[in-house]
């Protein structure tokens, strides 16, 4: 096993150097140089295998009143929200990524019933303004999204999530859970000896954020109880992506989490005036905080050194 991750490492190397340095624009970039999607694509979370999607909108059957709209955080090529929408749903796709909303609105075509998407970052106070207008708020999924967000960036995040579920909406989070090293993650996802898979090569060629386990712990931290209702929780749940091993044609499978929350209702945050006219002490704050701490490191950043990357802990 430590012979083959060794014979891994060059590989890694070679395509992490090719990563722009920071992460200013990554997600655009990502998506604009997508091809194809769907199995065999060029995006390694776009699976088609149906069984995800059908399990996310038994949750919301479960436990969503479905007069209210979903609005999917980080909705790439609007996968997800095309399939909350055709089991008649209301659907709002918001990614940060202008490419990847031109490409979900291609996707999905001009039907009537369709989603409608909206170009936001969540990472912003006042970014909720524009995505859904209503008294009674949403219900938000977010697949995929906060386990390659910073800790200062996730609170943002999860502040405008709050602004969107109103005091009537339910959260659905669905995250990747690996708990081993990064070159194990990768590992798992057919990285080997001979090379990456292309969706992976072309993930870290990127210079997207290196992936962190996201279970039941970050969970708690991030949606602390005193704001927080906790109404389902999976710690055994599997995340899919596209199949990635030589001569296999199944998705791949990645532990993972579902949950299921409300927000309490003394959380809800200041009105959204008052939230944008916080945004400039917010944001010298955020300034300070990376000037103090650094960026996030990118799976390309740990690869370009000559030393194995550590433990995605």
């Amino acid at each position: 096993m430590l012979l083959r991750r060794l014979l891994m490492l060059p590989h890694l190397v070679r395509w992490g150097i090719r990563a722009p340095r920071g992460a200013e624009g990554g997600w655009d970039r990502y998506w604009a140089g997508v091809g194809t999607t769907g199995d065999g694509g060029d995006v390694l979370w776009d699976s088609g295998d149906p069984a995800e999607p059908e399990r996310y909108l038994a949750i919301l059957a479960r436990f969503a009143d479905p007069a209210l709209p979903v609005v999917d955080l980080g909705c790439g090529n609007g996968r997800f929200t095309r399939a909350i929408c055709e089991r008649g749903w209301r659907g709002v796709g918001v990614d940060v990524s202008e490419a990847a909303v031109a490409l979900a609105r291609a996707e999905a075509g001009a039907a009537p019933d369709g989603p409608s998407f909206v170009v936001a970052d969540l990472t912003a106070p006042g970014a909720v303004d524009g995505v859904h207008e209503g008294p009674d708020g949403a219900h938000v999924f977010v697949r995929g999204v906060l386990h390659v967000l910073t800790p200062e960036a996730r609170r943002q995040v999860v502040r405008n999530i709050r602004l969107l579920l109103g005091e009537r909406g339910t959260l659905v989070v669905a995250e990747t859970n690996h708990r081993g090293s990064l070159l194990s993650y990768l590992e798992s996802l057919g990285a080997g000896a001979r090379g990456l898979p292309h969706p992976l090569a072309r993930a870290i060629a990127s210079g997207l954020p290196t992936p962190r386990p996201f279970g039941v712990d970050e969970l708690a931290r991030t949606f602390p109880d005193e704001d927080w209702e906790r109404v389902h929780v999976d710690d055994t749940a599997v995340i899919h992506a596209v199949p990635m091993h030589r001569h296999s044609d199944r998705p791949e499978r990645i532990s993972g989490l579902v949950a299921v929350l409300r927000g309490r209702d003394h959380a809800i945050p200041a009105p959204r005036g008052a939230d944008q006219a916080d945004s400039a002490g917010r944001a010298a704050s955020r300034a300070a905080t990376s000037e103090a701490s650094g960026s996030a490191p990118t799976v390309s950043d740990q690869c370009r050194t000559s030393r194995p990357p550590g433990s995605t802990r």
